[in-house]
């Protein structure tokens, strides 16, 4: 997350909005919002298991209780999943930086008029 907060002008130019979400309880999202400096909207108390069945994501357990893996998303204009990621663990996820070269290849297409 804070990789996006890093990106965040690069984001903003190209109109990408950045929304995480989290398994955490209000306050440890709270927290983590807290200690990143996270300027985008952080959703909170996802339940892990419902969450990995509607969108096919990996679960884990953390500090005993069920978490979601990191499960990224690139959507288009029209809410149109462009690219995903989905990572069984601590390493495999969306960077900022591959997340703006989607855009920028979405934007592209758009503007050439291709699909």
């Amino acid at each position: 997350m804070a990789d996006f907060e890093s990106h965040k002008a690069e984001l903003d130019a190209l109109d990408v909005r950045v929304v995480a979400l989290s398994s955490d309880p209000q306050e440890g999202a709270a927290n983590t919002v807290a200690k990143l400096s996270l300027t985008f909207p952080v959703l909170y108390g996802l339940d892990a298991e419902r969450t990995s069945r509607q969108i096919g994501c990996y679960t884990g357990t953390h500090e005993g209780r069920p978490h979601v893996q990191p499960a990224s998303f690139v959507l288009d204009s029209k809410g149109t999943v462009v690219h995903a990621v989905y990572s069984s663990g601590m390493v495999g996820r969306l960077t900022a930086e591959d997340a703006l070269t989607v855009a920028r290849e979405v934007q592209k297409s758009r503007a050439s008029g291709s699909s």
